[in-house]
Order: structure tokens, then sequence, then C-alpha cells
């Protein structure tokens, strides 16, 4: 997995996920709709044969530290998820 940083400013974060489709931008879009700070979110793709998909981010504050904390949110309901199937 790669991602490409289009666009790294203050208040708005573009990335691209390269060789991927939508799911892991849709579930970090979704931690973030739920975030006080995030004025506009989005996970498309540009165009269904061309480009990755991307994840747009506008924020009041920051944007690139409510996107870590979304990833990480995203991060710890894959654990809780992964704890709960058996190992055998």
């Amino acid at each position: 997995m790669k991602i490409k940083i289009i666009e790294d400013e203050p208040k708005s974060l573009i990335v691209e996920f390269e060789g991927m489709d939508r799911a892991i931008p849709e579930l970090i879009k979704t931690k973030l709709q739920e975030m006080k700070d995030v004025d506009f979110v989005s996970a498309n793709k540009p165009h269904p044969e061309q480009g990755w998909p991307q994840l747009i981010v506008k924020s009041s504050k920051s944007a690139k530290p409510l996107v870590l904390k979304a990833i990480e949110q995203v991060q710890e309901e894959m654990q809780e998820l992964k704890a709960q199937i058996p190992k055998k």
C-alpha cells in the first residue's frame, strides 16, 4: 500500500491511495465525519478507469492530525475485531 500526498495545507489535506479500492479511504472518512472540527470529507475516485481513490479533508483546524487520529481509531477497531476471531 502506498499513498501520495496531493495537497498538504494547514486546513486541507488530499491523499491518494495507490493500488487499492475505496475501502480504506471510506473507513477513514467515516471516522472523520464524527469529528466536530472537520468541515468537509470525501473519499472518491476521480474516474472509474483512471487514477486512484482520494481522501479529501477540509477542517477548521489542522487537517493532518485529524486524519492521523481517524487512522488510529480504525486501527483500534480492527484490533478489537481481530481479538474476537478464534485462533483455532
